[in-house]
C-alpha cells in the first residue's frame, strides 16, 4: 500500500486506535487515530498520511460495475469502511487513483486494457497517522 500525505484539520476522536473523524479538502473522513487524536483541540491543523487497508478482494465483475458515474472519491460506507471509487492507471501492480489517494494492489491483473477503466473497491478501513 501506498500513503498519501494531506493537509488535514482534526475534528474528534475516540481515542487512540480508535475512529477519529479528519477533514481533507471540505470531506469529512472516518479513519484510525494513529496521530495521537486525543491530544488535539478541534479545529487543529495537522499533515496526515491517510493509509488505505484493502478487505477481502471484492469480486472482479464488483469492481467493474461499482463506479458507472466514472467518479474520483472515497464513499464512505460505514464506520471507517469506504468504497474507494477512481481509475486504473497501470498494472502489475494495479493503481487505482481514487482523488484523494492512490489504491496499489487493489484487484489483481497484468491486462493493460483495464488501464483507463473506473473501478470500486471496498477499503475495510482508512488509517491516518502524522506526516
Amino acid at each position: 500500500m501506498t500513503a498519501s500525505i494531506v493537509a488535514a484539520t482534526f475534528i474528534v476522536t475516540e481515542g487512540d486506535y480508535l475512529e477519529a473523524v479528519i477533514e481533507v479538502g471540505g470531506q469529512r473522513l472516518h479513519v484510525m487515530d494513529e496521530f495521537g487524536g486525543g491530544q488535539m483541540a478541534t479545529g487543529a491543523p495537522l499533515q496526515a498520511e491517510l493509509w488505505p487497508v484493502l478487505g477481502e478482494m471484492d469480486d472482479w465483475d464488483a469492481i467493474f460495475r461499482a463506479n458507472p458515474g466514472r467518479e474520483k472519491r472515497l464513499l464512505r460506507l460505514d464506520g471507517w469502511r469506504y468504497l474507494a471509487l477512481g481509475v486504473v492507471t497501470q498494472v502489475d501492480p494495479v493503481i487505482c487513483d481514487c482523488a484523494l489517494l492512490p489504491v496499489v494492489d487493489a484487484f489483481y491483473t497484468r491486462d493493460a486494457r483495464c488501464v483507463g477503466a473506473y473501478v470500486g473497491v471496498t477499503l475495510a478501513r482508512l488509517d491516518a497517522c502524522l506526516a
